[in-house]
C-alpha cells in the first residue's frame, strides 16, 4: 500500500496554512481580519502542535501596520515569513510594502479580497485588483501578484510565492477570495516540500553571518535613479504566467481569473455544448500580467468578454493589450457570479 495517496479534505484557510508549513515557513505576524482569520486561527493550531522546526515565530500584532514592519524585519534577516489580511488591513501595509520593494526585502502576503471600499462588507470580491497591481505602495513600487483559482493551485501558490520572494527579493501578493478560502476540496498535502533560499544578502546572514545594509533612502537623485533603474531592469525578468482553456478555435473568448476563472470555464463548456465555441483566458500572474500570451490566446476570437468580480478593472489590462473592442461582464459588492448568469449575459 505504500504508492497509496492519502488526501485530505480541508477547507482553504485550512490547506494555505498546512501548504505554508510544508514550504518551510519561519515566521507569522498578523492581524486578525475577516476572512482572513482562519488562516492566522491555523497557523496558531499548527505553530502550537510544534509540528516543524523551522516555524519558530508565531506573533500577534497590534496592528497591520506592526505586522509589515514585522515582515520586512524577518525578510531582512533572510527569514522565510508571511502574513495574511484582507481589504483594510492590505491598505495599512502599502507604506511598508513600498519600503520591502525598494529595499528589496522577500517576504509575503496573502489577501483575501472582500467587498470595498471601505468598511464594505466581509463578502468575495475582486475589487483589490488595481490596488495590488498599480498602486500598492507609493513611489512606484510593484510587488508580483498571483492570482490562484483553486485551493489545490493556492496551496502550489503559497511555495511560489516563497520562491518568487527570494529569487527577486521582492514582496509576493497572493490575490485570493473568500470562496478558495471557505470551500473545500481534496488535497495531497505531501506533494509540498520546503523551499531552500539564499539568504547570503541579508542584513544578518543566517547563522550570524555577514551584515548587510539593508536600506530604502537614497539622497542622491543620481543614486537613487540608479537604484530604480535596477528595480525596473529586474521586473523586466521576471516571467509572467497564464493559463488557455479550449483558446485555439474559441470564437468568444472569456479573460477571468482565480473564482471567476472557474466558472467562465464552466460556461464556455456548456456553451460548447450548444455549438457556441467559447473558450477562456485565465491569468495567473496578475502582476506582471501575461499581455503577449493573451494577445496570442486571442488571435482568432470575434468577442472578447471580461469576467471579474468588480465593477471593471482587470478589464483595463485586457483592453490596453488587445487594443480592440472589449465586452465587460461585472460581479459587485460581494455578488458573484453563476455559470448560467455568464451565460445569459453573453446573449
Amino acid at each position: 500500500m505504500g504508492w497509496l495517496q492519502v488526501k485530505r479534505l480541508l477547507m482553504g484557510a485550512e490547506a494555505i496554512a498546512e501548504a505554508a508549513i510544508n514550504s518551510g515557513l519561519e515566521a507569522y505576524f498578523g492581524y486578525p481580519i475577516t476572512p482572513s482569520s482562519e488562516i492566522m486561527e491555523n497557523l496558531a493550531v499548527l505553530y502550537a502542535s510544534h509540528r516543524s522546526d523551522r516555524f519558530r515565530v508565531y506573533f500577534q500584532s497590534a496592528s497591520e501596520v506592526e505586522s509589515i514592519n514585522l515582515l520586512m524585519g524577518a525578510g531582512a534577516a533572510g527569514h522565510i515569513t508571511m502574513t495574511a489580511t484582507s481589504g483594510p488591513g492590505l491598505s495599512l501595509m502599502a507604506e511598508g510594502i513600498s519600503y520591502a520593494y525598494t529595499s528589496e526585502i522577500p517576504l509575503v502576503i496573502i489577501n483575501v479580497n472582500r467587498g470595498g471600499p471601505g468598511l464594505g462588507n466581509v463578502a468575495p470580491e475582486q475589487s483589490d485588483y488595481l490596488f495590488v497591481t498599480k498602486s500598492l505602495g507609493h513611489g512606484g513600487s510593484k510587488p508580483i501578484v498571483l492570482a490562484p483559482s483553486s485551493i489545490k493551485e493556492a496551496m502550489g501558490q503559497v511555495r511560489m510565492a516563497f520562491e518568487l520572494s527570494f529569487k527577486y527579493r521582492i514582496p509576493v501578493i497572493i490575490l485570493t477570495d473568500a470562496i478558495i478560502i471557505h470551500m473545500l476540496e481534496s488535497v495531497d498535502l505531501d506533494q509540498l516540500t520546503p523551499v531552500s533560499v539564499d539568504a547570503n544578502w541579508s542584513a544578518r546572514g543566517r547563522n550570524g553571518g555577514a551584515r548587510h545594509l539593508i536600506n530604502s533612502i537614497y539622497l542622491e537623485p543620481a543614486e537613487f535613479s540608479k537604484i530604480k533603474a535596477g528595480l525596473e531592469e529586474k521586473w523586466k525578468t521576471i516571467e509572467p504566467l497564464g493559463e488557455c482553456f479550449m483558446c485555439n478555435d474559441a470564437e468568444t473568448l472569456f479573460v477571468a481569473y482565480g473564482i471567476s476563472a472557474r466558472i467562465a470555464m464552466e460556461a464556455a463548456s456548456n456553451m460548447r455544448e450548444n455549438n457556441i465555441m467559447a473558450g477562456v483566458f485565465r491569468p495567473i500572474t496578475l502582476n506582471p500580467f501575461p499581455g503577449k500570451m493573451l494577445v496570442d490566446a486571442a488571435k482568432n476570437s470575434r468577442r472578447i468578454i471580461v469576467v471579474e468580480m468588480n465593477e471593471g478593472q482587470m478589464v483595463l489590462d485586457v483592453q490596453y493589450w488587445l487594443r480592440r473592442d472589449v465586452e465587460l461582464i461585472p460581479f459587485n459588492g460581494g455578488i458573484y457570479p453563476s455559470t448560467e448568469e455568464v451565460i445569459e449575459r453573453c446573449k
